[in-house]
């Protein structure tokens, strides 16, 4: 499997978390918006290299 179900969860609480974060006045001067497209984009890199290096695996096996 190419991720694990425990990372996505922990990544999707972070978010949920931001989101609802941004609707409490107390924290609502931090920049929540950016921190979770951070969060997402540090996301979808972090899958492609995992996918990057299963291919890569596959390409040396079949050598």
């Amino acid at each position: 499997m190419l991720f694990r179900f425990a990372e996505v969860v922990s990544v999707l609480t972070l978010v949920v978390a931001f989101l609802i974060a941004k609707h409490i006045p107390v924290v609502n001067e931090l920049p929540l918006a950016q921190m979770t497209g951070i969060v997402c984009f540090l996301f979808a890199i972090f899958l492609s290299l995992r996918i990057y290096n299963a291919e890569l695996k596959k390409i040396r096996a079949e050598e």
